[in-house]
């Protein structure tokens, strides 16, 4: 493998490229924006052009800053790319690999893509996973990365739990992924939060801390949310307003309690792993803490999380190395 690689985890609403050191898996420069795929997506379409290179054309803009900021050269590094960039609003669509899915890496399915004449760096999209009634573009990727740095053991029965605007729970089972659900809780909340009636009912301060009223707010929430389905739980989110049981800082809380709830309540006793940052993190600890299954949650580190879609390429790639010698 080469000492150096360019690892480039392409959401669908942000881009991220970093150099990567792969005898040590350290980042020595990195490149982030918010042009993720669906934003890519919307622009090759108003402007009718071939596809791939008009993708490319923005990595090349990236690697040129990461070549400012590393000073080092990069144009001829393989670029590793994970997430939505090969999905049907990214640079090129491709098929799924099926579970059970090797957390070793070995059931990626990955493609190499000529990047001339735009670029002179080979490019490794790495596609995702599907099951007959879901599917995920990325996860796998973290999840291999994350079985290597926390070392799972091959017998383990445990589930992923990854927060965000579509949260994964991914089940593991000798050591492949079997079964995953997605949970649409952070998108929902968006749409409610944004969108809805409820919209004047509730205000995010945007403050790091969390008081002890909007904690509570948020416990509440999530109780309420674990003797009812959704939908005969958020008109109370109104209710807090117009009764003004709460303020509309603590109806946030709330709203994310119910929600957030909805999404943990049907978890059993089972080993658990929660792969979040920040305050996402805090609140899905609550959450789990409400439903008393956080003492057999591990946290992942933000530092470990972060690294985990890298690490994840590198094995893919390794792997697509050994095949074509």
């Amino acid at each position: 493998m080469q000492q150096h690689v360019l690892s480039c985890d392409w959401g669908t609403s942000s881009f991220r490229l970093r150099l990567i050191d792969t005898s040590t898996r350290s980042c020595l420069a990195k490149v982030e924006s918010d042009r993720g795929n669906a934003s890519l997506f919307n622009e090759w379409k108003a402007q009718k052009v071939d596809r791939v290179p008009f993708y490319l054309q923005y990595v090349k803009q990236a690697i040129g800053e990461l070549k400012v900021n590393s000073g080092l050269p990069v144009n001829n590094l393989p670029v590793l790319i994970s997430g939505m960039a090969s999905s049907s609003v990214g640079m090129k669509e491709l098929p799924y690999a099926d579970l059970p899915f090797s957390l070793d890496g070995s059931s990626a399915y990955a493609e190499w893509v000529d990047g001339a004449p735009v670029l002179e760096n080979k490019i490794l999209l790495i596609s995702g996973a599907h099951q007959r009634d879901d599917v995920m573009r990325g996860e796998e990727t973290q999840l291999v990365g994350l079985a290597s740095l926390l070392d799972l053991n091959a017998g383990d029965n445990t589930l992923f739990i990854l927060p965000g605007t579509h949260s994964k729970h991914i089940a593991i089972s000798g050591n492949s992924i079997s079964r995953f659900n997605t949970f649409m809780t952070g998108e929902l909340f968006d749409i409610i939060a944004r969108h809805s009636i409820l919209s004047h009912a509730v205000h995010d301060a945007k403050q790091d801390e969390i008081s002890e009223e909007e904690r509570k707010s948020f416990y509440d929430g999530v109780k309420r949310s674990l003797g009812a389905e959704l939908t005969g739980t958020l008109f109370s989110v109104r209710i807090n307003q117009l009764k003004k049981y709460l303020s509309p800082e603590q109806n946030y809380f709330y709203l994310s309690g119910l929600l957030i709830g909805s999404e943990v309540k049907y978890l059993t006793n089972q080993k658990l792993i929660l792969c979040s940052s920040s305050r996402l993190q805090r609140l899905y600890e609550w959450a789990l803490d409400c439903v008393d299954l956080l003492n057999q949650t591990h946290v992942v580190s933000s530092e470990m999380l972060d690294n985990a879609a890298t690490v994840g390429q590198l094995k893919i790639y390794a792997g697509m190395v050994n095949l074509n010698k």
